[in-house]
């Protein structure tokens, strides 16, 4: 049975406040073209279906409530289509029906997706999981479903037992007529995005705090991914092992692979994603113990991961060779429809051995739940041949992939910041940063991120412009046209300007304590930051320090701007909520009340839209 917990601080109810618009309750079907528009409010009541035929439009800054006694929840079935078309200022927000503050996991149901793209079950279609009546597969791999812009879903997905779940967005045999990007999705009570087949592509994905898994890819899912970010929670994990990336090939009424058909594996290709798991640091303890990796592949997928940032996970990359009844996981790196190449993996858990744990393999999915036991990835030779065994897989030269023993060694602004996250590379990154220096040392020259790359020595290598750990769009699975060519790793730029930001605004990372009564939902440009380079900030300071009753944090504001105060502790979990709202320029002042806070060591973070600074505060009663 999955546990659902809320982690998260509960504030006082506007359940009072005076509401200006009209909610209409939508139940049952909807089974003709329907348009919602952003001068009301829509709840879903149970399964709403939009049923083939039908085309749902929905219009920028609406805001969509799923009930919570009736576990409401959409679903498109095929042959319909949902146009959710927000913007980067008004995005669509799909959210709990619950008041602010009150907020949790699984409060409705998520947004479902049915297509009629190739799926790899046996009878060519399946119903939905969870409970509704839909069905998805077929023979189309452009089928459309629609399209998705800038769209959040906050707390859907419930878990009615285990392999039973609805997810905050599923996305179940949808064809690569589909249009997704810039879709968020957080406090989900499932997985965050799960694919179950189909050929559907998508750009700019974010999983927020989920409760299993982000990126789940099962049956014959072969789509294209590129730009996402993962942050989650250090103390929500599911009890089947939660983990950033989740991919099965085969299951109970699939192909089997046996013999081997390469046309029905789950290959879908990620390229520059940036995981951030639950680990501040390689050494913590304060984590739940049911994370399991940064990436799973299992069951005899062909995933590839290309390009990305893997950091903060008990295990990097957990490699999990099929039972006898699958076709095999490992054949699919011999084949080279399995890759793993360009990526850092770092921080991962040196508490117990292995030790560090960048890579572990396992066998028939024993140990997966505890694929940090000690030995479990000694597999030497056969079936990683013609590699070693699997570090040696991990670590040729010819794959192009990074370890770090820290998270902190690949220098990204504030990765494990829940409230504020910085998943850009600083300027001493090795995502955005490398010095060649010529051999009798009299020529350096330095990694410029806003140039392209250039491998190109002669002439004392005025063109050489390269970063420490370098992408790669080359080999057979990212030469793919859908694909940006970036010259950096993972999910963000390092040039320091404002784009490099592309959460920026659209985003919301407290959505528990967001104020949705209004129409036309316009989103706050303070949700994320908005210029990397700028200085906000100047001396900062918290006195007393240690302190036992109230301390006060003094900081130099370098223009009148909305910020946030707010505490940490040492796992990066927000335990004080201190200041939000608009300074004047000069020295500030807040007041911190430590008598609520137990004795130890803690973060005073003040962020603006543009710049975050943090000072250490120690509470000794």
């Amino acid at each position: 049975m999955k546990k659902l917990l809320l982690s998260a601080c509960l504030f006082a109810s506007l359940a009072g406040r005076a509401q200006s618009f009209t909610t209409i309750t939508v139940q049952d079907s909807i089974s003709t073209d329907t348009h919602w528009t952003c001068d009301k409010q829509y709840l879903l009541k149970g399964y709403v279906y939009v049923t083939s035929g039908a085309t749902l439009t929905i219009d920028s800054g609406t805001i969509i409530r799923g009930d919570k006694d009736t576990k409401g929840a959409i679903i498109v079935e095929r042959g319909a289509k949902m146009r959710a078309m927000g913007t980067q200022n008004r995005p669509i927000v799909f959210t709990s029906n619950q008041d602010a503050g009150n907020r949790a996991y699984g409060d409705w149901g998520g947004v479902i997706l049915c297509g009629k793209a190739p799926t790899n079950w046996n009878a060519g279609q399946a119903q939905v999981e969870g409970g509704p009546r839909s069905f998805y597969g077929g023979t189309d791999p452009n089928d459309n479903s629609g399209e998705m812009h800038y769209v959040r879903i906050e707390f859907g997905g419930i878990a009615f037992s285990p392999n039973n779940e609805v997810n905050s967005l599923t996305l179940a045999g949808v064809g690569a007529g589909t249009q997704i990007d810039h879709i968020q999705v957080s406090y989900g009570g499932d997985d965050g995005f799960e694919w179950f087949g189909g050929t559907v592509n998508a750009k700019y994905l974010v999983s927020l705090a989920t409760w299993d898994d982000d990126f789940d890819s099962d049956a014959g899912f072969q789509g294209k991914v590129q730009f996402g970010a993962i942050i989650r929670d250090p103390y929500a994990a599911d009890n089947s092992g939660s983990k950033g990336f989740e991919s099965d090939s085969y299951l109970s009424g699939t192909y089997s692979g046996i013999p081997v058909d390469n046309a029905k594996l789950t290959r879908p290709v990620f390229s520059n994603i940036t995981a951030i798991g639950p680990l501040v640091s390689n050494t913590s303890t304060a984590w739940d113990p049911y994370f399991t990796a940064g990436a799973h592949i299992r069951r005899g997928s062909a995933i590839s991961i290309l390009n990305s940032v893997i950091a903060g996970w008990p295990c990097g990359l957990l490699i999990d060779e099929s039972s006898s009844a699958f076709g095999s996981t490992t054949a699919n790196i011999n084949t080279q429809e399995l890759q793993f190449r360009n990526n850092i993996i770092a921080g991962t858990s040196t508490v117990s051995t292995p030790n560090p744990k960048h890579i572990i393999y396992v066998k028939d999915g024993a140990r997966s739940l505890t694929s940090t036991s000690a030995y479990a990835d000694t597999a030497t030779g056969t079936p990683f041949a013609p590699f070693a065994g699997p570090l040696a897989f991990l670590t040729s030269s010819s794959f192009g992939n990074r370890t770090y023993n820290t998270s902190s060694d690949v220098r990204l602004s504030a990765p494990f910041n829940l409230a504020s996250p910085g998943l850009w590379p600083t300027s001493t990154s090795p995502i955005s940063f490398r010095t060649w220096t010529s051999a009798n040392g009299t020529i350096t020259r330095t990694f410029n991120p806003a140039m392209p790359i250039s491998y190109d020595t002669t002439g004392d290598s005025v063109n050489f412009n390269v970063p420490t750990v370098a992408p790669e769009f080359t080999s057979s699975k990212a030469n793919d046209p859908f694909f940006t060519r970036t010259n950096y790793i993972g999910g963000f730029a390092g040039t320091g300007t404002t784009a490099d930001n592309w959460m920026r605004q659209w985003c919301n990372f407290d959505p528990n304590n967001t104020d949705y009564n209004v129409t036309c939902y316009v989103a706050p440009v303070e949700n994320a930051v908005a210029d990397i380079n700028k200085a906000s900030f100047g001396n900062t300071k918290v006195f007393p320090n240690p302190a036992n009753g109230v301390a006060t944090l003094l900081v130099e504001v370098k223009e009148t701007t909305t910020v946030k105060v707010f505490v940490t502790d040492l796992t990066g979990k927000v335990v004080m909520q201190v200041y939000n709202g608009i300074v004047n320029s000069g020295n500030q002042s807040f007041d911190i009340n430590t008598s609520e806070l137990s004795n130890g060591v803690y973060t005073v973070t003040i962020a603006s839209s543009a710049k975050t600074k943090t000072v250490k505060l120690s509470v000794i009663k």
